[in-house]
């Protein structure tokens, strides 16, 4: 977005770089509040007719030419604890890592690199274990625009007092395909394949392979009461659990992840037990033993 300060009112438009006729979310907002629609590239842009462009989001470098007409600079929201998850999926990273602890930033733009600007400020955030990619955004997005009011309400001191972010503790979120939802179980720990889940969540579903069918899992859990490792099956061992009304898989650490529908590639998302009962029962005991997920 763009901001113009007056002496008599402020005003703020929104940059879109949106080319379909379907108008986004964003877009039908500014509509209904009579906010001013600019379409990226800003080619036409004055040295000053903005005085601070405000980015969300917004996924296109901003070159030194652009960022030299705002006499404030340009402000961007990244939502992780900078240095930490530089780069476009951070959100998703903090959960495929199981961090514990993330945050919002609101950093000055740096031209032409992302993530690097100088931190306005910063908010910590506990992650709860279970929280899930939707939910997360949702509760970062929320604290995003807190600060950015609160930068605004203070300009210029907000920006004025910005500091260089540390060089220690960088990593990097680089930009995701659906190749990720890809499990390995050899490799993958029950943890490690939950928290694959919670990241990617809304976006792919988990998947892997089931004899020669492509397998998608859906609504996945942990239990916290299977304390017992399974030291015996081979890793990928697929089971029914009554007492869980769900399919378990065994992971690389003998630990199971839980889940409670699965569809094959090409058929409708059906239930655990409906599984259980089209795809192992009727199968032979020796042979049911030995389901395996990932070959």
């Amino acid at each position: 977005m763009l901001r113009k300060i007056r002496k008599t009112t402020d005003c703020l438009d929104l940059v879109t770089n949106n080319n379909s006729t379907t108008k986004l979310e964003i877009e039908k907002y500014a509509q209904s509040e009579n906010i001013k629609t600019v379409r990226w590239p800003l080619q036409d842009l004055q040295p000053a007719e903005y005085d601070m462009g405000l980015i969300v989001a917004f996924g296109h470098l901003i070159k030194i030419d652009l960022l030299k007409k705002f006499p404030l600079g340009m402000v961007n929201v990244h939502p992780s604890l900078l240095p930490r998850w530089r780069g476009a999926a951070p959100i998703i990273y903090t959960l495929l890592h199981g961090d514990e602890i993330t945050g919002v930033t609101l950093m000055k733009i740096k031209a032409d690199i992302f993530d690097v600007g100088e931190i306005i400020s910063q908010r910590k955030v506990p992650v709860s274990k279970n929280i899930k990619l939707p939910e997360l955004t949702k509760q970062l997005s929320d604290i995003g625009a807190e600060m950015l009011v609160e930068c605004i309400s203070t300009l210029p001191q907000s920006i004025e007092n910005a500091k260089p972010q540390s060089e220690e503790g960088v990593t990097y979120a680089k930009k995701i395909n659906k190749s990720i939802s890809e499990v390995n179980w050899a490799q993958m720990t029950s943890r490690d394949i939950y928290n694959l889940y919670r990241a990617i969540y809304g976006l792919y579903a988990l998947s892997t392979k089931y004899k020669d069918k492509h397998l998608k899992l859906f609504n996945a859990f942990l239990s916290d009461e299977d304390t017992e490792e399974n030291l015996y099956s081979p890793v990928g061992t697929v089971e029914y659990c009554k007492k869980r009304d769900a399919i378990r898989i065994l992971c690389k650490d003998r630990k199971y992840i839980y889940f409670k529908s699965l569809r094959i590639v090409g058929k409708k998302e059906i239930s655990a037990l409906d599984f259980y009962n089209g795809y192992i029962k009727n199968l032979a005991v020796e042979k049911r033993a030995k389901v395996i997920v990932g070959t």
